[in-house]
């Protein structure tokens, strides 16, 4: 768990931030984790990089800032949202952070769930839909 250092009132940029390795992949879990909360992560973690990032608050525009996302380079995002959902998430903006950035997104709201496997020495990803 690399955040929050000190319990909130629960709202968004109090959501635990759950790194891991996994088969020497570098997977980062943000929950509703906003632009302020980033900020503070990356201080905390300033050489923090990340393969697999589960993209914060649904993709919204308040999440997955230019800086945060230049900074830890990932090389997927995953984003959770449901089919046209009442806030329209993901946002717009966020899909260009993304695409600028050459990352491969994977939404729910498209292809359903998503599961990795792995296979041998690398991951295969499945989406169900």
């Amino acid at each position: 768990m690399l955040y929050p250092r000190v319990p909130g009132d629960g709202k968004n940029n109090d959501s635990l931030v759950l790194y891991g390795v996994f088969y020497k992949t570098k997977f980062l879990f943000t929950g509703d984790l906003e632009e302020e909360g980033e900020i503070t992560l990356l201080n905390d973690y300033p050489s923090l990089s990340v393969d697999v990032l589960k993209v914060g608050h649904h993709g919204s525009k308040t999440s997955s800032s230019k800086s945060f996302i230049k900074s830890i380079q990932p090389k997927i995002a995953l984003i959770s949202c449901g089919l046209n959902n009442r806030y329209r998430h993901p946002n717009q903006e966020t899909l260009d952070t993304f695409q600028n950035e050459q990352v491969s997104i994977y939404r729910t709201d498209k292809q359903g769930a998503i599961k990795f496997q792995k296979n041998g020495k690398s991951w295969h990803i499945k989406t169900v839909k």
